[in-house]
């Protein structure tokens, strides 16, 4: 049984073995590019545009070329010029076979193989019918035999692939008072020591199938060292908003945004990075560039625009909230111009959108990171609201619901009276010089945490509400009752209506120390034709959702209503409403 799980052992652990590292014979030759991301623009979808740039002394084609070709470049977006030189005539992807040197690592199974693999240590060697103990000395690599051994590449392999030594292969002890001990391997039966590495190592020579992206300058570029730019827009990088706002005395607020960043693409090395506000379109974003070589496409072009090679009218693409921003590769400019890199940041670069600019930084693929971005004051003022919504049905069992949304019972009282729940919102004004973009927004005051939000897009001099809690000191009731019904008043399709007047009551009390700014928004079906305390009107066509039925919907109007006042400290005020409609 012992005997069973040491070979079993030893087969999992043979089937660890791996290369490390690889040295190309084409390494460092004529035409070999090194690719450096010195620049990307990242949007908060997880697309980034790259720009890297790279010197080489072309070839006696006139050809540089690179291995780093973009696993998911988007189609129309993968770019590449010389910024010195003739203008590149053709850039090719392909595969191509290189002969490779590698260095393969695994355990050793035999007591030779792990002799070799600790030199300097101390061990007892068991022969055939003696011991030995010594001190192993390194083997002299010429002494070695020309065949290594052959270790398994996998636990699965049958048993004759286990590491074979060559008979020839010979180790060497240094054994007190005997000296130099040199043995065959084949002699060895069993080694003993302290902290003994099965770890063998021997180099392979293979041939692997590598991608390759090429770029031909011409014949009259052989020799020169032109420095390239590529460009493309490609998922993996990913920028995250988040804000802190610190509420301070006299309607000030401290607002923070920083940068959470996601690197799921590559490494970054000294990179600048442009963190892009705003709502671009990229209507390719999920089609491959052909020069990516995938193996499997994530989605042909003829999957997301069916129709592109023959009239051009593509269809049955998505709407994209981000992308890499407009990228005009020179079309227009005469042969042989090398095209500009735009210097992206601020408000400048476009009228649409607004760029972070963050200074150059280490991000290695797989790292999150964050970055402070800026820190201004900005004016809050608190605000309480309330939004009725009335739904009239077909029969006389109209409904009520606050903020848009059903009560939690989903039933309806029988003395039509419901309460309704008042907001704390705060209303911030964005006068710093950047637009606020969409994002988690944390509320502190002091060390206390307020609420957690999101802060939704806000220009510069716009202002945008912040919900905090419902204000359970802050009440408010809403009724309403019939005045007037005129059966048969109208008649629309054959379909006899009745007039009905009603009016409603908004009921508010401010039992808080404090005077309390609220908004009012009532949404009904019907005209609203008397409002009390200033509120304003506005009349709409006719709104399914108002009603129980699109008959009665359309043969009626839609209202919005809308109060602004001010309760004092322990003030009860009622706002009042006439509306009439048919059903």
């Amino acid at each position: 049984m012992g005997r069973y799980r040491v070979w079993m052992l030893m087969a999992v652990l043979l089937s660890g073995w791996a290369a490390h590292g690889g040295e190309r014979k084409d390494e460092g030759s004529s035409g070999a590019l090194r690719l450096e991301t010195e620049r990307a623009v990242i949007f908060k979808d997880g697309y980034a545009l790259l720009v890297k740039r790279a010197e080489a002394v072309a070839d006696a084609r006139g050809t540089v070329y690179t291995e780093e070709v973009p696993e998911n470049a988007v189609l129309g977006t993968f770019w590449a010029w010389s910024e010195r030189g003739p203008a590149m005539r053709a850039m090719r992807a392909e595969w191509v076979e290189q002969e490779v040197d590698k260095e393969e690592r695994g355990v050793c199974s035999e007591p030779a193989a792990i002799l070799v693999a600790n030199p300097g240590k101390r061990v007892t060697l068991e022969l055939e019918g003696a011991s030995l103990t010594g001190t192993v000395l390194p083997v002299p690599a010429a002494a070695l035999p020309a065949e290594q051994p052959r270790f398994v590449a996998s636990a699965y392999e049958p048993s004759p692939m286990s590491a074979v030594v060559p008979s020839t292969q010979i180790v060497a002890l240094s054994v007190p008072e005997r000296g130099t001990v040199v043995l065959s391997g084949r002699d060895i039966r069993r080694v003993e020591g302290p902290k003994l590495s099965l770890e063998c190592k021997r180099m392979v020579h293979v041939t692997e199938r590598r991608k390759r992206l090429s770029l031909d300058f011409g014949a009259e570029s052989a020799g020169k060292n032109l420095s390239v730019r590529i460009v493309y827009f490609t998922p993996g990088l990913r920028w995250i908003p988040t804000y802190r706002l610190d509420l301070k005395d006299g309607g000030k607020g401290s607002l923070a945004l920083q940068a959470e960043l996601v690197n799921e693409l590559e490494d970054l090395r000294g990179t600048h990075l442009d963190l892009v506000v705003g709502v671009p379109n990229f209507r390719f974003r999920d089609v491959s560039s052909p020069l990516s070589l995938e193996g499997v496409v994530r989605q042909t072009l003829s999957q997301a625009a069916p129709s592109l090679m023959n009239s051009l009218n593509i269809a049955n693409n998505a709407t994209f909230s981000q992308n890499a921003g407009q990228w005009d590769g020179g079309a227009s400019q005469a042969q042989g111009s090398a095209p500009g890199i735009p210097e992206f940041g601020g408000r400048g670069e476009s009228p649409d959108f607004f760029i972070h600019s963050v200074p150059a930084m280490v991000l290695p693929k797989g790292a999150r990171a964050v970055v402070p971005l800026w820190k201004e004051e900005v004016p809050v003022r608190d605000l309480y609201t309330l939004d009725v919504q009335v739904r009239r049905n077909p029969s006389d069992s109209d409904t009520v619901r606050y903020g848009g949304s059903a009560s939690s019972s989903g039933q309806v009282s029988p003395l039509r009276l419901a309460r309704g729940e008042v907001w704390h919102q705060l209303e911030l004004k964005n006068e710093t010089k950047y637009p606020l973009t969409t994002g988690p927004v944390l509320v502190m005051r002091g060390q206390v945490p307020q609420a957690q939000e999101l802060l939704t897009y806000t220009p510069r001099g716009g202002s945008t509400l912040v919900p905090l809690t419902i204000a359970t000191d802050v009440r408010s009731l809403h009724e309403e009752t019939e005045l007037e019904r005129k059966q048969d008043a109208l008649t629309h399709n054959r379909v006899q209506y009745a007039s009905i007047r009603k009016k409603g009551t908004l009921a508010l009390a401010n039992p808080r120390g404090e005077r309390t700014p609220l908004r009012i928004r009532l949404s009904t079906g019907g005209k609203v034709e008397q409002v009390s305390d200033g509120g304003r009107v506005k009349l709409d066509d006719f709104r399914t959702e108002d009603w129980g039925n699109t008959e009665l919907a359309a043969v009626n109007t839609h209202s919005d209503v809308e109060w602004t006042l001010t309760l004092e400290p322990g003030e009860r005020r009622t706002l009042t409403y006439e509306v009439g409609f048919w059903r």
